[in-house]
């Protein structure tokens, strides 16, 4: 009894001090669930920044310069500069409810963009006006397309010098393979500053907007027709029609103008978010009509708080969901019970009564939840099968989260041995809230932290210093390298079971497993134990790759009908791991490392060209100049592949020569690709004498 008042206490003491927030009441037809998401530097964050400006939702615009955004609200964000962490935020604009969360834009933090952009029901794809579409759009539209999330572009930047918005278009038919609709246009002063935007008006801009609809829409192309190709005719309900009905089956994107920083076009996005992108009603009526009526979700993000436990930031695709609402975890085939439901502002909390259709919540109380799962109410759970089969079968459900295997490692240690023994509970931490993080604990007592890029590896140190207070020192920093083969090699493997003839040859991407001469049950034996047998080379212990692999048996028919049994399976194990580790013991002489390769993209003044390139040429393994808007013939791009190991001062380098004014846009690795031999021993040397 007296616990339980206690409790009630504490209860109280919470809700005073936390705001309680409650959704005000409009239809699930006005809400907009929309990322923010670009390319690094393209300013996503700046425009959503001024978003929340031009909506009454914060006082005064924030910078990066200053390092007083809103979303950027983590301490190594604002030293930077640059978006690690997809943060949300909630505006109102013309009765509507926007739901927006501003991604990363850096490549090394591209899963934190792909679990944002699973639940979303629209995007705004921000895009330099001085660059056009550069790599990370070409990811981030990708992404998009796989998980049919609507988009609608902004051309950022349009208040500066080199700004062009035919080359934009241009590069955005091209290169992401839509059909581009500008709907406004800037409006400049007598001083070239950009002032306004205003809706498409002229002959000229009107004639240019319905050939681009024509294109793919045959009703405005017969109108364009009859009306002798005379645009005026047209009436703008029309045209706005026409451009909904392409926009909806994914054959345009409407394109709309503006500057980020001075504001300029930021309402008339908002807008045209209105006008274009669906809200939660559209997503509810894509899911499999059992759940319309009963609470459906899914977690895109968990995360452990010291004092509430875990917390998961969900969406809400179907019914209402409260405190004490019991829910049922598909993944898991688990329950667990909502303690709070939590309003997520930025860096700010607030308790919240009650989460409807298409909304976005952050639940407490679910432990067992995880990034991805998806979940529904308890009086479900006896459908279990059911359920399953119709969320593995449905799009918007569906889990296709993808997450790139570790490209960089480095050693790290604390500072002082007191915060030695909380650093690897803390580096654990973070991996429950990032899986492309990992983690390993070596005999020799190395604690070693892999990650999608060196960026990520920096971040996640500056985090740890300025969240858990432990300061580390991080150093071995090396590229993932693999064990493959040089030459083909074979080998006969005879055990109790029969024969085993392997064959291994090198091969130009991945790792292909050809099992033969085998019933389908043996196969499900023998298939993993052969990967398992592969993940452990035979010169530095690391996993194969870009080789082929045949496993040929020969088996002695079995003299029972229940082959392979229980033991006959330890057999086959063995069979496989023995033949593995023998054709590698015979064959040491022709195992060798790859090593992972990166294409490079750079931009910059012409002036700097020279330099760049001499730099770029003691790297590169090939080499591509071109100039960049060939127009104004002041710049140059330089595309190129370099192995990875070579780049971990590239960007720096870079920065060093053209003293800031050229600049990196594209590091991404593509293939593996096999070291020299003098390079390989230098590597194995290293690994033995523990500099690696």
């Amino acid at each position: 009894m007296v616990l339980s008042q206690a409790r009630l206490r504490c209860r109280l003491i919470l809700r005073k001090r936390c705001q309680r927030f409650r959704l005000f009441s409009t239809e699930t037809s006005k809400i907009r669930n929309i990322g923010i998401v670009a390319h690094v530097d393209a300013g996503k964050t700046t425009v959503t920044e001024r978003i929340l400006y031009e909506t009454g939702a914060i006082r005064a615009a924030g910078t990066i310069k200053h390092g007083n955004t809103t979303t950027d609200f983590l301490p190594c964000e604002q030293n930077r500069g640059i978006t690690v962490n997809s943060a949300f935020v909630q505006v109102h604009f013309l009765e509507h409810i926007f739901n927006v969360i501003d991604t990363p834009g850096h490549v090394d933090f591209n899963f934190e963009v792909e679990r944002s952009l699973r639940v979303l029901d629209g995007s705004l794809v921000v895009i330099d006006g001085t660059r056009g579409v550069e790599p990370q759009t070409v990811t981030v539209w990708k992404q998009l397309e796989r998980f049919q999330v609507p988009r609608l572009i902004f051309l950022n930047k349009l208040d500066r010098e080199r700004r062009n918005v035919k080359v934009c278009l241009s590069s955005i038919r091209e290169t992401l393979r839509t059909v581009p609709v500008l709907v406004n246009h800037p409006v400049y002063d007598e001083s070239k500053q950009l002032v306004d935007v205003t809706t498409i008006s002229s002959t000229h801009e009107l004639t240019e907007l319905v050939e681009s609809l024509a294109e793919v829409d045959e009703e405005i192309e017969d109108l364009y027709f009859s009306h002798e190709c005379d645009a005026t005719k047209i009436s703008s309900g029309e045209i706005s029609k026409s451009i909904r009905k392409q926009h909806q089956i994914g054959r345009v994107t409407p394109v709309c103008v503006g500057s980020g920083l001075t504001g300029v076009g930021i309402r008339s996005s908002l807008e045209y978010m209105i006008q274009f992108l669906p809200s939660p009603l559209q997503t509810l009526s894509k899911l499999p009509p059992i759940l319309r009526d009963k609470v459906c979700g899914v977690v895109f993000k968990s995360s452990l708080d010291p004092n509430r436990g875990v917390l998961c930031q969900s969406r809400l695709y179907s019914g209402t969901l409260k405190p004490r609402s019991k829910l049922f975890n598909i993944r898991t085939n688990t329950s667990a019970q909502v303690s709070n439901l939590f309003q997520v502002d930025a860096d700010r909390v607030k308790l919240q009564d009650s989460c409807e259709v298409g909304g976005i919540t952050m639940m407490a109380g679910c432990k067992d939840f995880r990034t991805g799962d998806v979940f529904v109410c308890q009086s479900l759970k006896s459908q279990f099968h059911n359920i399953n089969e119709l969320i593995q079968s449905n799009r918007t459900l569906k889990s296709t989260m993808n997450h790139s295997k570790p490209l960089f490692f480095c050693s790290v240690e604390a500072t002082d041995s007191i915060s030695n023994d909380r650093l690897e509970k803390v580096l654990s931490d973070m991996m429950f809230e990032d899986p492309t993080l990992t983690l390993e604990r070596r005999d020799s007592g190395e604690l070693v932290m892999g990650g999608p890029g060196r960026l990520y590896l920096s971040v996640a140190l500056e985090r740890i210093k300025d969240e858990r207070g432990i300061s580390c020192k991080a150093y071995k920093f090396r590229v993932n390298y693999m064990e493959t083969v040089s030459q083909q090699i074979e080998h006969v493997h005879t055990g109790p079971l029969g024969e085993l003839h392997l064959t291994m040859s090198p091969a130009d991407s991945g790792k292909v497993v050809t099992v033969k001469n085998v019933c389908p049950k043996t196969r499900e034996v023998v298939e993993p134990a052969i990967d398992s047998a592969l993940t452990i080379g035979p010169l530095l212990g690391l996993q194969l790759s870009e080789c082929l692999i045949t496993a040929k048996f020969n088996l002695i028919p079995p003299e029972h009908s229940k082959f392979p049994t229980k033991e006959e399976k330890k057999d086959l194990n063995l069979m496989v791991k023995t033949a593995i580790r023998d054709i590698f013991r015979n064959n040491l002489s022709v195992m060798t490392l790859c090593e992972p390769i990166a294409e490079i993209e750079v931009e910059g003044p012409q002036e700097y060209s020279s330099s760049i390139i001499a730099d770029f040429s003691l790297r590169a393994e090939s080499l591509e100049y071109q100039t960049l808007f060939s127009d104004e013939g002041n710049w140059f791009t330089l595309k190129g592949c370099a192995p990875l190991s070579k780049l971990t001062d590239f960007s720096s380098q870079i920065g060093r020569i053209s003293r800031g004014m050229a600049s990196v846009l594209k590091i991404e690795t593509v293939k593996y690709g096999p070291m020299e031999l003098d390079s390989c021993r230098e590597i194995v040397k290293m690994f033995e004498e523990g500099k690696l």
